[in-house]
């Protein structure tokens, strides 16, 4: 009994140990992506704004996902 709880603890310090490399490059990744300011452009007519990736207010499509896998 103690054995398979100290195999099972070792297993998951393995998995954790080569998990660690992908877990923090997703939350610098995160901490990259601060909202900017919007600033209008061509695109946005009689009030209505358009906002780019990476503006405050701007909600991401399926589109805008696919792009920024891409990346």
């Amino acid at each position: 009994m103690m054995r398979t709880v100290k195999a099972m603890a070792a297993a998951f310090i393995m998995a954790m140990t080569f998990n660690a490399p992908a877990m923090a490059q997703n939350m610098e990744k995160a901490s990259h992506m601060k909202m900017k300011k919007h600033v209008c452009t061509a695109a946005c007519k009689d009030g209505k704004h358009v906002y780019a990736h990476g503006e405050k207010g701007h909600v991401c499509t399926a589109e805008c996902k696919k792009a920024m896998k891409k990346m």
